[in-house]
């Protein structure tokens, strides 16, 4: 299991537990380098990944990344409350075998890992709602030019509007123009919104 957050490690433990899944809980870790490290010394021990996406040092797509690398027949699933429906259909289209939203029931999630195991991809959203999020989201993106898609890169990177003036070659005045304008189109009120949407959507990572 691949999640930073102890209290989710503990329920998704405890949910195992509890169920007749009758798996074996190989280890825990809380970070995308600890995480490929495990994967390079255990990987062959091993049959299911249980994944986070957003970690404290980059995504669960860099681990799928190095499991494709080391070329290791795993099954993996996603379990996640940060990512939107572009995110996740990048996800399915990396191979990932399963996709929970962290808002699923204790009791169902040996029973998704068993079907899981069994051949059957599961997603938890149905896929018309699947679909309609990826829609939004990508209609949301090709409307951002390419100035804009800078400043978003920018600010994801912590640089302040004087810095990205700099970088850009514009004055600070024209970068906060073009911040209100991506603030609009994405339905954010703040820099750090927008970044957590930019992350969320796959925009950056």
């Amino acid at each position: 299991m691949v999640e930073d957050q102890p209290l989710c490690r503990l329920g998704v433990r405890m949910a195992l537990t509890s169920s007749n899944f009758g798996c074996v809980l190989e280890g825990e870790v809380e970070t995308v380098r600890e995480a490929v490290s495990f994967i390079e010394q255990r990987g062959r021990d091993i049959d299911l990944i249980l994944l986070d996406y957003v970690l404290p040092d980059g995504t669960g797509k860099e681990v799928i990344d190095a499991v494709k690398r080391m070329g290791l027949d795993l099954k993996i699933v996603m379990l996640s409350g940060e990512t939107g429906g572009a995110t996740v259909q990048q996800l399915l289209d990396s191979g990932i075998n399963g996709f929970m939203s962290k808002s699923v029931r204790p009791e169902e999630i040996a029973t998704i890992l068993a079907s899981v195991m069994q051949g059957h991809d599961f997603v938890t959203a149905d896929t018309a709602h699947l679909h309609r999020d990826v829609k939004s989201d990508l209609e949301i993106l090709n409307s951002l030019t390419r100035r804009e898609m800078d400043i978003i890169s920018l600010c994801a990177a912590g640089k302040t509007a004087k810095q990205i003036a700099e970088e850009l070659n514009i004055s600070a005045h024209t970068v906060e123009n073009h911040k209100d304008k991506i603030f609009t189109k994405l339905g954010v009120k703040s820099t750090s919104e927008l970044i957590l949407y930019a992350f969320r959507v796959g925009l950056v990572s």
